[in-house]
Order: C-alpha cells, then structure tokens, then sequence
C-alpha cells in the first residue's frame, strides 16, 4: 500500500498547491508549468529509466534535482512568490509544512519494507518530523491571533536547518561515488517512480514554503501578521 498512500499524498498536495497558484492568480500559464516540470517530467523520466545511474558523475536524478531547486528557488523569489504571498497569509504558509508528517511516516515504512536506509527516517538521522509536528502547532496558533516575529523565524531557520539536513543524509545515501552511508540499501528513490517525486515535488514543496515565510517576514512595509481572506 506505500506506493498508493504516497502518490496520494502527491495529489493532495498537488492539488493545495495548484488552489494556492489560482488564489495568487498566476494563470494557467504557470499553473501547467509547476506541473509539468515538478511532477509530468520528473515522472516521465524516472518510468523511462533515465534517471537510474549514480556512477560516473553527473547522476541524473541529482542533476534534476539541483536543477529543479533553482528552478524553485527563481519562483518563490519572484512575483509569483509575492502574489502567492499576498493570497494565502503567514499561517497558511507555516501550517502546510505539516505534510512532512506523512511524508516522514511514509519514509519509515519505506523502511521497514528494506527500500530505503534507517538514517532517512526519524528512527535514525531524519529529524524532519519535528518541523512538521511544530508547523501545525504553529499554524493554528497564528490563526488564532500568535503574534511573534522571532518565534516564526526561529521555527523557520529550524525547519531548514532539518530540510537541508536530510537532503543531504538522502545524497550521501544514494550509490554515488561519493557515497557516505553504506549500511543498508542505497537510496534509489530520486530515479524511481513514483518516490522520484520526494525530491522533485515534495521536497520543493518545503523548500518554497521556508523561503516565502522569509519574504513574509522580511518584506519591506509589510505587516507580517495580518489575516488573508
């Protein structure tokens, strides 16, 4: 059942972040673009083969990965970011990192099942539970009136610090020349599909929504703490 309970996930949260877009209002230009290059090609590729080799160097499945950071990266810092921003408010965008709790359960079944190492799950090295544990505390205590810029910022930093934490535990897991983590199997699931869509989607997923909590709280003459419709 972890293939269908994760590609649900995916849809769930495919389907948050497409309502998010069209109450930003970014069209269905960018609407069809976020899907095909997070989710039809990463997908694609990975049903094709063409992302199972991790030596020699370059991989393909990291590549795609890096590339898709920055692709992430370019949106989340520009109007569509600000827009989105402006639509869903400052507790909308913290409280959604709660998605990392089944996607933190689904990695230790993933586990338990002999498809991926136990330093990717919170039973060794993966602290990301945390981040999604706190982000609904957190969002529920802001839509009922919590006002503390510090505390938000300090959740963020935290809920990066554990994002980039395990991104970096899945790298070294992976059977690249480079490979740091050796007991257990490698970490094949950036090249398979559906768990291909763990690094291309879900991880962009949290990785965006730090970086607009940022903006939120950064923007020049913005009131950080005010309620969206």
């Amino acid at each position: 059942m972890t293939p269908a309970l994760f590609v649900s996930l995916v849809l769930v949260m495919a389907v948050l972040v497409f309502h998010g877009l069209r109450r930003a209002r970014a069209g269905a230009g960018v609407m069809s673009g976020v899907g095909a290059i997070y989710l039809v090609i990463p997908g694609v590729l990975a049903a094709r083969g063409m992302l199972d080799r991790y030596n020699p160097l370059p991989a393909p499945a990291l590549a795609m990965v890096l590339v898709l950071t920055v692709i992430t990266l370019t949106i989340t810092l520009s109007s569509v970011g600000r827009r989105v921003i402006a639509a869903v408010g400052l507790p909308v965008l913290v409280g959604f990192q709660a998605f990392r709790i089944p996607v933190e359960w689904l990695l230790h079944r993933l586990y338990q099942e002999g498809v991926v190492p136990v330093q990717m799950t919170y039973a060794g090295r993966n602290f990301d539970i945390v981040t999604g544990v706190t982000a609904a505390a957190a969002g529920v205590w802001l839509a009922r009136g919590g006002r503390s810029r510090g505390v938000v910022l300090a959740w963020n930093i935290l809920g990066l610090a554990l994002l980039a934490n395990i991104v970096t535990i899945a790298v070294l897991s992976t059977p690249v020349p480079f490979r740091r983590f050796l007991d257990g199997p490698p970490n094949l699931l950036p090249s398979l599909l559906p768990y291909v869509w763990l690094p291309s989607f879900l991880v962009q997923l949290a990785l965006a929504g730090h970086v607009l909590v940022f903006r939120h709280l950064f923007a020049a003459g913005a009131t950080p703490f005010r309620r969206n419709a």
